[in-house]
């Protein structure tokens, strides 16, 4: 049974440091991620979260919100090699990849330990307490709730199996003392636990580390919903302490329809969030320009890209200039984007493998394809000829910015690449007076006039681009231009690419 005169500390533990120096858990971030090689531009951001976040140091808890895919890991990697460089002790948690404990506390109790042993090498036995108190909070809070996790994985797994026995006793009789005392222990081993961590945190000072300890919390709203609540519960009721600050990566807006999965339509998710976040921080906006830079493009001798833009917007690549219209057309985040550029290539490469053809491919229409077999599959298949289905009906925007009296709106751009990217059929009356009817390119047709002066350069530019990459007959031999049917179904081969 708890024996709460032995574990109570009435007074600061006598700790004796072996070394100052520690090799943290995720050694390889400190180069592998650093702000000053942050690929989408948050240096800045990061250093201003960093201070503001140091700032705090008594039971503070951040939650850090960016949607899916807006590079919430990679930022908290980043945060990981700053605090370490700035001397403050720091532990990072993915809470994914432990979700399959059943018990939140024992995942944060073991990384807390386990990451602070490595910061805090110390002759006696003052983790080992800490551990102790643990063990009580944790087998107590088991059998109060009615689990079976612990013997679960005592008895099926043998990475749970260990894990357990870092904090459980061996021998039925303490069980079975725990169940009679049960909720008063784990109470007052609550406040042990805290005051130990206090203490070793004020150790770590001593040590000549920064306080507060940071703890990095990353994928919650990806864990199940009702770990992620009792995560949030543990983080908040059994480790509000002093010298602690935790930042919790989350997409809010995911946590909480995790929450009301839990709890119901109708319960106010966003006020019960608020009970364990003391401030909310918007992760900022990534410079997606600078994201790119990241990525080459091949090229390939067989295949001739269109429009071809450089010419009208100060040598700009073909490939990036279409990239980041369709990432502020379809409000892609960096995942989505990074997906798209690996199908894209995909794509390259088997149209480039027709080494017996050269091949002009509109590199905006590829792109639409791409993201819309993921978003509109409706509009993918629809679209075919005499049909171009040329209406954007999402928000506009101006793609030049220059100083033209005429503007190109994203709806004019997009209406003439997908009506010259699918075929129309065109009935002539010829000199016999006989019709005949067969396929042209959306270019070639009457109704396609946009030499007039009421369109921008850009759009003039784009469409004689695509007359020159579309010739009359370029269909022959060892010509292929692509038009949408062709692009339709080598998106579909490209889709497996994750």
């Amino acid at each position: 049974m708890f024996n709460k005169q032995n574990l109570s500390l009435s007074k600061r533990p006598k700790l004796s440091i072996s070394k100052s120096n520690y090799t943290p858990k995720y050694n390889e971030w400190l180069t592998k991620y650093t702000f000053d090689n942050c690929g989408v531009g948050r240096k800045q951001y990061g250093e201003f979260l960093a201070s503001f976040i140091k700032g705090e140091k008594n039971g503070f808890v951040l939650n850090l919100n960016g949607k899916w895919g807006t590079g919430k890991t990679q930022f908290l990697r980043r945060l990981y090699t700053h605090f370490y460089h700035d001397n403050h002790p720091v532990i990072y948690i993915d809470a994914w990849e432990s979700d399959f404990t059943n018990d939140p506390l024992l995942v944060v109790a073991s990384e807390l330990l386990n990451q602070l042993s490595t910061m805090l090498p110390v002759n006696g036995n003052d983790l080992d307490e800490l551990k102790e108190l643990l063990g009580k909070v944790f087998k107590s809070s088991l059998i109060t709730a009615g689990s079976f996790i612990g013997k679960q994985l005592m008895d099926d797994g043998a990475t749970g199996r260990e894990i357990v026995k870092i904090f459980m006793d061996k021998t039925p009789k303490d069980l079975l003392d725990s169940i009679k005392s049960g909720y008063s222990d784990q109470v007052e081993a609550i406040k042990q636990v805290r005051q130990q961590l206090e203490f070793i945190a004020e150790a770590l000072m001593e040590n000549k580390r920064t306080l507060p300890v940071i703890v990095l919390i990353d994928e919650l709203d990806r864990c199940r919903p009702s770990y992620s609540i009792e995560m949030l519960e543990v983080i908040k009721h059994f480790f509000d302490t002093k010298h602690f600050v935790f930042v919790v990566a989350t997409d809010t807006e995911q946590l909480q329809n995790s929450i009301k999965a839990v709890y119901g339509e109708q319960f106010d998710s966003n006020a019960y969030l608020r009970r364990f976040f003391d401030r909310k921080a918007e992760l900022n906006s990534p410079d997606i320009p600078q994201f790119l830079k990241q990525y080459t493009f091949d090229t390939h001798n067989n295949i001739q890209l269109y429009p071809e833009v450089s010419h009208v917007l100060h040598g700009e690549k073909t490939e990036i200039f279409h990239l980041l219209l369709i990432v502020q057309a379809y409000e892609l985040q960096l995942r989505d984007l990074d997906q798209l550029i690996a199908k894209y290539k995909s794509c390259m490469r088997a149209i480039a493998a027709d080494s017996e053809h050269q091949h002009s491919v509109n590199v905006f229409t590829l792109l639409v394809a791409i993201v819309e077999f993921e978003t509109d599959l409706e509009t993918l298949n629809q679209r075919q000829n005499n049909n171009p289905l040329s209406e954007w009906n999402k928000k506009d925007f101006i793609i030049s910015q220059n100083d033209e009296e005429v503007k190109t709106k994203f709806s004019e751009y997009y209406q003439l690449n997908m009506n010259c990217s699918v075929k129309h059929s065109l009935t002539k009356t010829q000199a016999t007076f006989r019709s005949s009817t067969g396929p042209v390119y959306a270019h070639n047709h009457p109704k396609y006039d946009y030499s007039r002066e009421q369109y921008s350069h850009l759009i003039k530019s784009t469409f004689d681009a695509i007359t020159n990459a579309l010739p009359p007959g370029s269909q022959h031999r060892n010509s292929k231009a692509w038009m949408w049917e062709k692009y339709r179904n080598l998106v579909k081969l490209a889709s497996t690419i994750k």
